[in-house]
This record gives structure tokens, sequence and C-alpha cells, in this order.
């Protein structure tokens, strides 16, 4: 077995030789961030069958929980950081061809720390270091949305206004939850939760909720998101999409699964997420900014992921999950043939893209595929995932919640339908710029869109495991404290 923390170190040490690399070679930074990228897939290949079997646990020091520094290893964490891996190393092959920065280097600097960020907020067992891995992660974030110059500074300003306030609110919740047990370890929290004052307990999530919706795409803390996605550069977008918003989810699914168990508050969760959902998916359609329409899409789609996922039950969580995965890899298709198609027309307006099919069709047929599996047509990986929504919300008797659901899918399909149509019987309008094309990120990510779709088996056993270890705490209680 491979020491599971290299996939936080190499990047981060990688991050940091940048400079050198590019000193001794302007093109060899992105070829490095590909082969690192490359190997963390690879360590998790390697240590993929044994997590499945048992979690694994990495006590940093000398000292063992809860006073170490731990990272935790689920089912759930491995099949996180499985798609990061995967998704992250699609970017970096985009990279190599569409970084012409001027400062590239610190473009793949940022990067590397923005995916070190990332699978640190899903890994760690340490409050106090989910916030450090939440910082490292935005910190990156506002960087990088900055590479489009002035556009993009006003965006940052946003970014980092609305991301100061949530870690204050975050950081207030740690410092109460410390104050309650005297411990930043999450098993031991999530052992000791029952001696806390249930409305304590009630500020203190809500604390976490306002300091990790931000990171995770959920409104109103998302309102920098439209902005930000609309400006940063296509991967840049993807990498805040697919990648950042998937931990925010996860580490708020951590707060309400495993530290602070109260059913009570999951209503509120399910309030939120259904608001979110439906206004997200009726500013989509209004939207005729290619990549506003796409942010507005991904808030709308993480409200569904949280929505779904509060409902509670086994099936529930494993069908948010799925939908969670898949909104990564396919937001990630569609951000990166949305962005060539934009620099091929010059222009992001929808209305300015008709007949583009005719021009670069690979790209636009991916943007298509991407856009059916957000949709959930059959054959394709949202396929499954929407119909496993959709049944767990009936089959816990939320039927305003499923009709809710339906009316977001029927909003999305008439804003996804206008753009396939309008891409590929439009009139031609197009006075075209030299691009270079992305064949093989645009062909891996369609053969996963596909292979998902039609094996979803793949995944779904995995997911199911990962569900009954949320719906287990104690288990985790006892795997990362022991006999304490």
């Amino acid at each position: 077995m491979v020491n599971i923390i290299l996939i936080i170190a190499l990047p981060l040490l990688t991050a940091f030789l940048i400079p050198l690399f590019n000193y001794i070679n302007k093109k060899l930074p992105s070829v490095v961030v590909v082969l690192t990228t490359a190997i963390n897939l690879l360590i998790i290949i390697i240590n993929y069958n044994q997590i499945i079997l048992e979690p694994v646990i990495i006590e940093l020091g000398s000292w063992q929980a809860p006073f170490a520094i731990n990272l935790y290893v689920g089912t759930l964490e491995l099949i996180s950081i499985t798609v990061i891996s995967i998704i992250s190393l699609i970017l970096a092959v985009y990279n190599l061809n569409h970084s012409n920065f001027a400062s590239e280097s610190k473009f793949h600097t940022l990067y590397l720390i923005i995916i070190a960020g990332i699978y640190g907020i899903v890994m760690t067992g340490d409050i106090f270091n989910l916030f450090v891995f939440i910082e490292i992660t935005t910190v990156a974030a506002y960087g990088l949305t900055t590479f489009n110059k002035d556009k993009g500074y006003e965006a940052a300003i946003k970014y980092i206004i609305i991301g100061s306030i949530s870690s204050v609110f975050l950081l207030m919740a740690i410092g109460f939850t410390y104050s309650a047990v005297g411990s930043l370890n999450m098993a031991f929290i999530a052992a000791a939760s029952h001696l806390i004052n249930p409305d304590l307990i009630k500020i203190i999530s809500l604390l976490f909720f306002v300091g990790i919706a931000f990171e995770a795409g959920i409104l109103p803390l998302s309102i920098w998101v439209p902005d930000v996605h609309s400006i940063a550069p296509s991967a840049v977008s993807s990498t805040l999409s697919g990648l950042v918003f998937l931990a925010g989810i996860i580490a708020l699914i951590k707060i309400f699964f495993s530290l602070f168990v109260n059913p009570s508050l999951y209503i509120y969760l399910m309030i939120i997420g259904a608001i979110s959902l439906v206004i997200g998916e009726l500013i989509a359609y209004q939207q005729d900014d290619i990549k506003r329409m796409l942010a507005y899409s991904s808030i709308a789609q993480m409200s569904l992921v949280l929505t779904i996922i509060s409902v509670g039950t086994k099936y529930a969580i494993s069908g948010g999950l799925f939908q969670l995965f898949n909104h990564a890899i396919l937001k990630t298709l569609l951000f990166l043939t949305a962005g060539l198609m934009i620099k091929y027309a010059g222009s992001r307006d929808i209305s300015n893209l008709g007949g583009i099919a005719k021009k670069i069709p690979l790209i636009a047929v991916g943007f298509s595929v991407g856009s059916l599996g957000i949709l959930g047509v059959p054959f394709f990986n949202g396929f499954v995932s929407k119909i496993m929504i959709v049944n767990g919300s009936l089959n816990a008797g939320e039927y305003l919640l499923t009709f809710l659901i339906l009316f977001a899918t029927v909003i999305e399909m008439a804003y996804y339908l206008k753009v396939i149509q309008k891409i590929f019987f439009g009139k031609i309008s197009i006075n075209p710029h030299k691009i270079v094309k992305a064949y093989v990120p645009i062909i891996v990510l369609i053969t996963v869109v596909f292979l998902l779709g039609i094996y979803p088996e793949l995944i779904i056993k995995p997911l199911n495991q990962a569900a009954g270890e949320l719906l287990s705490r104690s288990d985790y209680i006892s795997n990362v404290l022991g006999g304490m």
C-alpha cells in the first residue's frame, strides 16, 4: 500500500517547484502537472481495493486520535478522490494547449495548490484543518480567477469578500465546537455531540452551513459563482464547478451526517436546497451568456444534491452522491466545450453560436452529450442518478419535493435543448477564430458519460456502501478512536 497522504503532499511540493521547471523550459510546467495528476490517480488505483474493504486512517506525528491531526479515507472519500483525480488529470491534459497566459507558471502552481486543497477538504478528519484546506482552496481559486485580467479582478474581489465573510462563520463554528467538547477531531466531536446543548448544536450547525455553503455553491452564498465562472478560463470554471463544489458538498455531508446527526435539521437543509434549486434553474433559463447559464445550472445541481441527501435514507443518499459525481464529470465536459465554442465564435452569447456544430462538430457533440447527461436522458450517466433521486423522494413520502425536482428538470430541459437547437440548427453568423482543439479530453469525458450510463453498477455498489457508512456513525467513531 502507498501512503495516501502523498496525493496531498505531491501536488503541494510540485507547486513550489513549478518556477524551477519553468526556468528550465517554459513548456515543462504543464507536462509536470500532467505527470503529477497521473501519479495521484495511480496512487489511488493501487490503494482502491484495500480502502473499499477497510477505511484508512492516517495520523500525523507521534500522537494518536483524538490528539493527532488525522486523515480519514472511507468509501465516500475514496470515490470522491477517484473522481477528483480523473478530472484533474483530464484538465491537466487540456491545459497542455490551453493555458497560454502571460504567467503560465503561476497558473500551474495555483492549479496544483487548489487540487491539493480539494483533496484535503475531502479527506481531513479535523475541523480546524477543514478550515485550513478550504482557505488553501479558496485563495488558489482567487488567483486563478484573475487570469482574464480586468474583469477577472472584479469577479475575484466579489469572491474574496463573500469568502472572507464565510470564513468568519466557519471559524465561529469551530470555536463554539471546541469550547463545547474540547477537541477538533471529527470522530471525537461525533462521539461527544450528545453532551452538547441541543440549541447550541443548532447554532453551530447553522454557522457551519453558512461557512461551507459558500464553497458548495448553495444560494444565497453562491452569488459570486456566475461572475467568476463567466470570466474565468474554462479549465478554472471546470475546476470550481466540478471539483470545488464537490468537495464543499462532501464537507457539508460530513458535518450533518457524522458530527451533528439531528434529523430535525435536515428539513431546513431540504427547504434551502429546494428553494435554491428552483431559483437557480429559473435564472439559468433567462441567461444568454452560455457560461453564466452553466454557472446557475451548477448552483441548481448542487442544491438538488443537498435536497435529496437531506431526505436521509440510504437510497436517497446514494442517488444524491451519484448525481454529485455525475455533475463533476458533466460540468467539466460542458465548461470545456463551451469555452472552445466561445473561443471559436468570439462571443459568450448563445444567440451568436448559431450553426457552430457545422464548424466544430466534435466540440458541439461534446456539449450536447454533457447537456443530455445533465437532463438524465437514458444511456447517459445522469439517467440512473435522476431516477434514483426521484424514487428516493417518492419512497420517503416527500411528494412536494418530487414535484419540485421534476418541475426544475422541465426548466432545465428548456434551456439546455434551446442551446443544442441553436448550435446545431441555428443560422450561421460566426466570424471564426483559430482555436487549438482538445480532442483527447473531450473524447475521454464523452466515453466516461456513456460508460457510467450503460454500466451504472460500476459505481452504484460503492455508493450504496458509502451511504451505509454515513448512516452508521458509530462505525466511523470506533474506526478512528478505537477503544477510547
